[in-house]
C-alpha cells in the first residue's frame, strides 16, 4: 500500500496512541475492579452484619434486664405489702402464713437480684463487643472512602490523558489514507498493527526476520508500506 513518508510517521504514531488509549482503558477497569476495593467493600458488608448482630444482642439483653427489673419491683412490692399485713394481723395462723410467704419472696428477690447482676455483666460484655465492631466498621469505612477517593483521582487523571490522546488521534487519522486506515483498523482489532524493524525483528510481533525479508522491505520505494511476513503488521521505515 502507498503512503507518503509523513503519513507513515503519522500511522506509526497512531498505533502508539491507540495502544496507550487501550492501556488507559485497562488501567481504568483495573482501578474500578481493584482487589483492595473489593475486599474493603466485602469487609464493610461483613461488619455491617456483625454490627446488627451485636446491637441485637445488646437490645435483647437490655429487654431482659427491663423485665427482670419489673419482676424485682413486683416482688419488692409484695414483700412490703406482706410485711404491712404481718404487722397488722393478730392471727397467729395468718402471721405464720405471711411470714412463710415473705421468706419465699425474699428468696425469689435474691434469685432475681443474682440474675440481674449476671445480666448486667452480660450487657457490659455485649456493649464492649458492640463498641469494638462499631469502631472497626467506622475505621473500615474511612479506609474505604480514602481508597475510593484515591481511585477516583487516578481514574480522573487517566480520563484526562485519554481525552488528550483521543484529540491527538483525530489529527493523526486525518493524515492517513482511507484505504490504509481500513486495513489498520482490521489489524489493530486483534494485534499491534504497525511496527518497525529493530535488531532484525519486527517490533509489532517481536519475531525475528531473515536478512532477505529485511532487504526486501528496505528496498521498497519510499512511499510503499512494508508488511511483516510473520504478523502482517505494517512496517514503517
Amino acid at each position: 500500500m502507498k503512503l507518503d513518508k509523513a503519513s507513515q510517521a503519522a500511522l506509526l504514531k497512531l498505533s502508539e496512541v491507540d495502544l496507550e488509549i487501550a492501556h488507559i482503558k485497562q488501567e481504568i477497569t483495573k482501578s474500578i475492579e481493584s482487589r483492595d476495593l473489593v475486599d474493603l467493600r466485602a469487609k464493610q458488608s461483613e461488619l455491617a452484619g456483625e454490627l446488627i448482630a451485636a446491637r441485637t444482642v445488646v437490645e435483647n439483653l437490655q429487654s431482659s434486664q427491663a423485665r427482670a427489673d419489673d419482676d424485682l419491683h413486683l416482688v419488692e412490692e409484695r414483700i412490703a405489702k406482706d410485711k404491712d399485713r404481718l404487722a397488722q394481723t393478730s392471727s397467729p395462723k395468718d402471721a405464720q402464713g405471711l411470714q412463710s410467704e415473705i421468706e419465699s419472696l425474699q428468696r425469689r428477690k435474691s434469685d432475681l437480684e443474682d440474675a440481674e447482676l449476671e445480666l448486667l455483666a452480660e450487657i457490659e460484655s455485649a456493649q464492649e463487643v458492640l463498641t469494638d465492631v462499631s469502631s472497626r466498621k467506622e475505621q473500615n469505612s474511612k479506609d474505604l472512602e480514602a481508597l475510593q477517593q484515591e481511585i477516583q483521582i487516578t481514574i480522573d487523571d487517566l480520563k484526562t490523558r485519554g481525552r488528550k490522546l483521543t484529540a491527538d488521534r483525530e489529527i493523526l487519522v486525518s493524515k492517513v489514507t482511507e484505504e490504509v486506515l481500513k486495513k489498520y483498523s482490521a489489524l489493530s482489532a486483534r494485534q499491534v498493527a504497525v511496527g518497525q524493524i529493530e535488531n532484525r525483528s519486527c517490533t509489532a510481533c517481536r519475531m525475528g526476520l531473515t536478512a532477505n525479508v529485511i532487504d526486501s522491505i528496505n528496498d521498497l520505494v519510499e512511499d510503499e508500506l512494508g508488511v511483516c511476513p510473520e504478523c502482517q503488521a505494517f512496517i514503517v521505515r
